[in-house]
């Protein structure tokens, strides 16, 4: 505790982890980017303008931009039109989403890219012919105006006629339930990526029962969904002491739940330095939160299996995904835990140096909650489909065999998987074959901690 380290402002950067974290999510909103679009077409007329006057005399009417007119026309009208057209386009494949996997997996597809360039370019365009056709009927323009002016033109219509290109080859795969689980997969791995690189978000481990005499408890009620480590390093080094943290991005707190605690005393500027330290918002985020992922996967699977939809090759889409990205988190855990990842060099003292918030102690993350979130709902609502029950014997088979943390979990999940089938009101054979599939998994094959997923492929 007394050990002197250089400051935790030093570690993080200049821009703290509560404001990085508000910028993405800030790049992530569509209206940024159509915004951002908009002010790229406002500065091109505007360039326009500016440069026409260093354009030589008669080069825009060699050139033929007289036809400028005609083109500004064409691109303003059609793109309102695409505008609109691909506006509810996405607000249909938003409810797609929502109604054939699960609300929660909309926001991925919210959250797109594509889905979001697309739109703002689209916009941009409209706005930069409809400001460019107001310029040129107020005769702004000279004749080397008009020709700057023609260049951007043709190079915006090049540019939608990619996008626009693009976007239609994009429409066969946006708000499909497979292309769905695929954004799941990789959001979660993004996440499981995050946390392995800190592993307790930055800090220490907290060990078991680890906790300060004065607490600091939550005034909202939410789900937690960022820490900034940074904040509470730097409130436990001018207390000259520790905090240790006792919720997790992806918590749910209410009025009165226990954030965080210290061994020294906190005044109301301190307690409320780390509440603020701890983001709690309405709903859950894919951010820092990799447990969710797995709970989104395991309520498409839940909804595929329900009575009114009754869909097994969801189902089994959604034990793929599962697998592999638990496969991914076991191999990222052995790769960090292996001593050839820091032999090399001064790398080599890397594991002993102690991590950028030594003042702060933050929970593990809980292994056994990853297998339950994604598996437990299937062995509960696929209770009666056998070609179900068969593949989640043999995917948590596989999944034991990943990691020695995976065993008991998946060892557990395939009892109560085979109590529920007993129960199911199946027939004699087919108990018999989901019998037979639990013992492969929790007693018929031997569980070794080898990292891969050679059962995978009978799913």
């Amino acid at each position: 505790m007394g050990s002197a380290r250089r400051p935790a402002r030093g570690d993080s950067g200049p821009m703290s982890e509560k404001l990085v974290f508000f910028l993405k999510r800030l790049v992530r909103k569509t209206w940024l980017r159509c915004a951002l679009f908009a002010l790229l077409a406002c500065a091109a007329v505007m360039l326009a303008t500016w440069a026409g006057p260093h354009i030589p005399d008669g080069t825009a009417i060699d050139l033929g931009s007289d036809a400028l007119d005609s083109l500004l026309n064409i691109l303003a009208s059609s793109m309102l039109t695409v505008s609109i057209f691909s506006a509810s386009t996405m607000v249909s494949a938003f409810s797609a989403v929502a109604k054939s996997a699960t609300p929660r997996a909309s926001q991925l597809l919210i959250e797109d890219s594509t889905v979001q360039n697309t739109l703002a370019v689209f916009i941009g365009a409209f706005i930069y012919g409809v400001i460019a056709l107001v310029g040129l009927h107020a005769h702004v323009y000279g004749d080397g105006g008009r020709l700057v002016l023609f260049g951007f033109t043709l190079l915006i219509l090049l540019g939608v006629v990619v996008v626009l290109l693009r976007w239609i080859d994009y429409l066969s795969v946006l708000g499909r339930l497979g292309e769905t689980i695929r954004r799941l997969e990789e959001a979660t791995r993004k996440a499981i990526d995050q946390r392995i690189d800190k592993p307790y978000l930055g800090g220490r481990r907290q060990q078991s029962g680890e906790r300060g005499s004065h607490e600091v408890r939550s005034s909202a009620t939410g789900f937690v969904q960022h820490v900034a480590m940074d904040q509470l390093q730097a409130r436990a080094e001018a207390l000259d002491g520790e905090i240790h943290l006792h919720v997790l991005p992806g918590a749910f707190v209410a009025p009165g739940a226990v954030l965080a605690s210290s061994d020294r005393p906190l005044d109301g500027a301190a307690r409320d330095a780390i509440r603020q330290a701890v983001l709690i918002g309405n709903g859950r985020t894919f951010d820092h939160d990799p447990r969710y992922g797995f709970v989104v996967m395991g309520e498409i699977a839940a909804r595929a299996m329900s009575a009114s939809i009754n869909d097994p090759g969801t189902a089994l889409e959604v034990i793929g995904a599962g697998v592999r990205t638990l496969a991914h988190w076991a191999a990222r855990q052995q790769e960090a835990a292996s001593p050839s990842a820091s032999t090399s060099g001064s790398a080599a003292s890397a594991p002993s140096s102690p991590p950028p918030c030594d003042r702060v102690t933050a929970p593990a993350l809980r292994e056994a909650g990853m297998v339950e979130d994604v598996f437990e709902p299937l062995a509960r609502y696929a209770a009666g489909a056998v070609e179900v029950g068969i593949a989640l014997q043999r995917a948590l088979r596989s999944v034991g065999m990943l990691h020695p943390a995976l065993r008991g979990p998946s060892e557990r999940l395939s009892a109560y998987a085979l109590e529920r089938a007993e129960k199911a009101d199946l027939c004699g054979t087919d108990v018999e074959a989901l019998r037979g599939a639990a013992r492969e998994a929790t007693g018929g094959t031997r569980f070794s901690a080898i990292p891969g997923m050679s059962d995978t492929s009978a799913l």
